[in-house]
């Protein structure tokens, strides 16, 4: 499987002589809901159209002017923000709760304005790259460092774990072992109280 940035091209498949298959996926699929992959699945399989539950998702996604985007070229880290130090939180965090398992790359993306209306992703872990890119909104005074090493973590777990296996044969990204693991931080519950009401409070930083 290769994943792209090409918004032209979404998502196409190769088949080789000897039975190979080259999958080309765009990125964003990779935080697809179940019900969005499992369509594009019947779709690369040839048993179907795309759908319009495929469809709504990628015009909703490229919407998102605070996803952050990797890098076009090869990627200039930026670990050390205003106030925040994603190296050592990564440090921390790899030796306290991973058993040094993450070998990810981490660095503070690049500034995005919000607008109103419009959610906000707060972190994204590339696989091509096997790098860690943070919302650079999450570099605030302001902003808590517990919240700030709970997203840093959530995206470690998605490098360390890769995606599950449902029971039904379907892919997730935040299986029952996720879950569990994500729950070993220490301020897990805090940082999902503190996470409700932040989309309101970022548009205004």
């Amino acid at each position: 499987m290769v994943l792209t940035d090409n918004r032209r091209s979404m998502a196409s498949v190769r088949r080789w002589a000897g039975g190979g298959v080259e999958l080309r996926l765009q990125r964003l699929f990779l935080d697809a809901p179940p019900e969005v992959l499992a369509e594009l699945g019947d779709f690369l399989a040839e048993r179907s159209r795309s759908s319009q539950a495929m469809r709504d998702f990628v015009r909703r996604r490229f919407r998102e002017k605070d996803v952050p985007r990797s890098p076009a070229g090869p990627a200039k880290m930026a670990t050390r923000g205003n106030h925040h130090d994603l190296a050592a939180m990564a440090e921390r965090l790899n030796t306290a709760y991973l058993g040094g398992r993450s070998r990810a790359g981490v660095t503070w993306g690049r500034r995005a304005r919000a607008g109103r209306g419009r959610s906000i992703r707060f972190g994204c872990y590339d696989p091509a790259r096997n790098l860690i890119i943070m919302n650079r909104k999450l570099d605030s005074a302001e902003m808590p460092a517990y919240f700030v090493e709970y997203i840093l973590f959530h995206e470690m777990l998605h490098e360390v774990l890769g995606m599950d296996s449902r029971p039904d044969g379907r892919r997730s990204i935040h299986g029952r072992l996720f879950k569990l693991m994500e729950s070993t931080y220490p301020d897990y519950e805090k940082a999902l109280a503190y996470e409700k009401g932040l989309c309101r409070r970022l548009e205004t930083l």
